[in-house]
């Protein structure tokens, strides 16, 4: 149940009238989702001829749209009553500050942090449409802030914690604007919302393993630092003006990033890029990154991750084509003692796709206007997520040809 715990509004001066600025007027509050498990069907598929190993299960299926056939989410409600709308650290009382909303901020890389408004509000960035989530992100003081830290964006977080062994798909339409940026990206850690104040991740003790009684074992949230992974299954950042130019929307920004000190065996590299067929890997581009094909009609792509653990390989499918894969060990992720299972588990990772818009070191920032696109321009549609307990039969016969 959200709880309404809202900023102070702000008042603007404009012709002798005050005005509130209605953006401010978010939720400061951690929602929490239903406990109730998240559905499943077992006719969800990865699609585009992709076939799953036998003995594959769904764990998960999150259909959504008011048109889309068979969808088990239609209403703005069911976005609150499924998803989380925070990241796993933040302080969600923070006016300005970090995408995670750390309150150390403003990071200046970032411009979006993560808000969310009642259903319903006018600024609502959490909307259910005919053909999916609409995921929108809106400039602060009524819409005329673009800076760094100004601009508030969508962002849901799956209750579901995602492992080696799995297969995850997101079937998405990117944002179509300049400036837009909208990640669908995958980080360590447990399911756990942050309260206000945001950081949880405290006191964890001894590391967890196999071997460690679990009297001593204390590592129930996020571990730091050596044991942060991240999966960026499509980062989806803009490449408008890079060169060569690549249409907002068109571009796999998938990665295994080495960023937060784990020690590596050997450290994550990519092992293949598709350059035929329409597809362009770009190995070079800081950071690398594959274009898609254009000679289609803008729409949704599904795009597929398999995660191989016992082969340390993900692979990643767009549209039924293995479009890159890569080598990443996990094993280092530490275990724990789950009171829930009264089992061992090892840390898991969780799927969060966001609105990030108008990431400032692109040239020409500083004259950005918002575009909130309900149509085309800063908002992204997401129409299904779903995960199974299985892999991708013979995944590099998906190569494109």
């Amino acid at each position: 149940m959200l709880k309404q715990s809202v900023i102070v509004a702000a008042t603007l001066f404009s012709g002798g009238v005050h005005a509130a600025d209605l953006t401010q007027t978010f939720l400061t509050n951690a929602n929490e989702p239903s406990t109730t498990p998240l559905p499943t069907r077992a006719t969800a598929t990865p699609g585009d001829g992709l076939v799953l190993q036998a003995g594959a299960t769904n764990a998960f299926s999150l259909l959504m749209g008011t048109m889309t056939p068979g969808a088990n989410l239609v209403t703005g409600q069911s976005i609150r009553d499924d998803f989380y709308l925070n990241y796993l650290v933040g302080n969600l009382q923070a006016a300005i500050g970090w995408p995670q909303d750390t309150g150390q901020g403003p990071n200046p890389p970032f411009a979006a942090v993560a808000r969310h408004y009642n259903v319903g509000d006018p600024n609502d960035l959490h909307i259910m449409r005919p053909w999916g989530m609409a995921l929108r992100a809106i400039c602060s003081s009524n819409h005329t802030n673009c800076t760094t830290g100004n601009v508030y964006g969508a962002m849901v977080r799956v209750p579901f914690e995602i492992r080696p062994g799995m297969t995850v798909k997101v079937r998405y339409r990117s944002p179509r604007a300049p400036h837009a940026w909208a990640p669908i990206w995958m980080f360590s850690g447990s399911q756990a919302s942050p309260g206000p104040g945001g950081q949880p991740y405290t006191n964890f003790g001894t590391p967890c393993s196999s071997g460690t009684p679990a009297s001593a074992c204390t590592l129930v949230q996020l571990p730091t630092y050596a044991h942060e992974f991240e999966i960026d299954l499509n980062d989806n950042y803009p490449r408008w003006n890079n060169n060569p130019s690549i249409p907002v929307g068109y571009a796999l920004d998938y990665l295994t990033p080495n960023n937060y000190g784990v020690q590596w065996n050997t450290a994550p590299y990519q092992i293949y890029g598709a350059s035929t067929s329409g597809y362009s890997f770009f190995p070079n581009a800081g950071p690398e990154f594959e274009a898609l094909p254009t000679n289609t009609t803008f729409g949704f792509h599904n795009l597929v991750m398999s995660w191989d653990g016992s082969a340390n390989t993900i692979y990643m499918f767009v549209d039924g084509k293995m479009v890159a894969s890569s080598y990443m060990e996990y094993a280092q992720a530490p275990w724990y003692w789950d009171t829930n299972t009264q089992s061992w588990q090892q840390q898991a990772m969780h799927l969060i796709i966001g609105n990030q818009a108008v990431p400032l070191w692109l040239p020409g920032a500083s004259t950005v206007t918002e575009n909130d696109g309900m149509a085309d321009g800063w908002t992204m549609v997401v129409q299904e997520i779903s995960a199974w307990h299985g892999l991708v039969a013979n995944p590099t016969s998906h190569e494109p040809k």
